[in-house]
């Protein structure tokens, strides 16, 4: 047995839809009235497919939130990393304070 794709999966659940609506007759006389579980399936896909934009939405709010949090480190490093220079070129490279600044990249 295969496993459907998300999309082929949406795909096959709008064309239930699409083929119960276009061939109502046709079931009603053979027995099956698609009318309750039509309107069922419609509600589920609908939901599905807002639950599906939520996702996309939230994929496209974190991706952004990691930019922000990407620059946000780079900055802040930059920044101790010239005040790591600005300490060592005040205190010399053999001072001790220099020498635990050293131990902090490692």
């Amino acid at each position: 047995m295969t496993t459907l794709s998300e999309a082929k999966k949406r795909d096959f659940a709008s064309q239930i839809i699409t083929l119960l609506l276009e061939e109502k007759t046709v079931l009603t006389e053979n027995g099956f009235d698609p009318t309750a579980r039509t309107e069922k399936l419609i509600i589920k896909n609908k939901a599905s497919d807002e639950a599906e934009i939520a996702q996309q939405l939230a994929a496209a709010h974190a991706k952004d939130a990691t930019t922000l949090s990407i620059e946000k480190l780079a900055a802040t490093y930059s920044d101790a990393s010239n005040i790591a220079d600005l300490i060592s070129g005040l205190l010399g490279k053999e001072n001790e304070i220099v020498k635990k600044i050293r131990k902090f990249r490692k």
